[in-house]
């Protein structure tokens, strides 16, 4: 029967098209210019004082930029670091919670050089409020050239491979993370200026920072 003979070829052609449909290797995202390699907490005496300070270590890889027309930057500049830490009280009213925010831009980052930035949680405030070592959430935002680099891939929902490091596990879905951002926007207008860069540290820390840390762009001075 031709109509017969006739159907094996036609699944072979079905199964080819398949083939090319659905085991095409998927086109990856581009790189984000910056990512978030890392993400470390200790505790360090600051300038002899009595209590030991929270230290925030988030270490940055400048990976340069995809469009081609920059593809021969070696160098990615004014990079914005935003970290939010946020620490639960006895209180199962999250309103009632400790949230800290600071922020640093890095003056510029050499691509394939990994940098640390590094922030810090006065001593006598960890005493005060009985902050452990490391908080229960936090999330690091980046932002270059003023434009702020997703950590979240849009359409599926899922962290961005290069910002994995950039928000806690514990948060780590957009569903989670979303009601403790919003959370942490409305609590760290009650502690402004507490957690804070590195170069607003009145004394040396005595643990050096590894990788080492970047030249910063000093917001905190005033043009002339």
């Amino acid at each position: 029967m031709p109509q017969m003979r006739a159907l094996p070829i036609l699944f072979g052609v079905f199964a080819l098209i398949a083939g090319q449909l659905f085991g095409q290797t998927p086109v990856a995202a581009p790189r984000p210019p910056v990512a978030v390699r890392d993400v470390k907490f200790m505790q360090t005496k600051i300038g002899g004082q009595e209590h030991s300070w929270n230290r925030m270590q988030v270490e940055l890889m400048a990976n340069g930029f995809s469009d081609p027309k920059f593809s021969s930057k070696r160098w990615v500049d004014k990079v914005k670091v935003t970290v939010t830490q946020i620490y639960q009280t006895d209180s199962k009213n999250f309103e009632d919670w400790n949230y800290y925010r600071s922020t640093a831009t890095v003056l510029t980052l050499e691509v394939n050089k990994p940098r640390s930035v590094l922030f810090y949680l006065p001593g006598d405030i960890v005493k005060r409020d009985n902050l452990r070592k490391e908080p229960d959430f936090y999330f690091v935002q980046l932002e270059v050239g003023g434009t702020e680099l997703p950590i979240f891939d849009a359409p599926s929902g899922q962290l961005v491979p290069d910002q994995s490091k950039a928000v806690h596990t514990k948060i780590s879905k957009k569903a989670l993370f979303d009601p403790a951002k919003d959370a942490a926007d409305r609590g760290v207008v009650n502690t402004p200026g507490v957690l804070r860069p590195q170069y607003l540290l009145l004394y040396g820390d005595p643990i050096p920072a590894v990788p080492p840390s970047p030249e910063f762009v000093r917001e905190d001075v005033p043009s002339r």
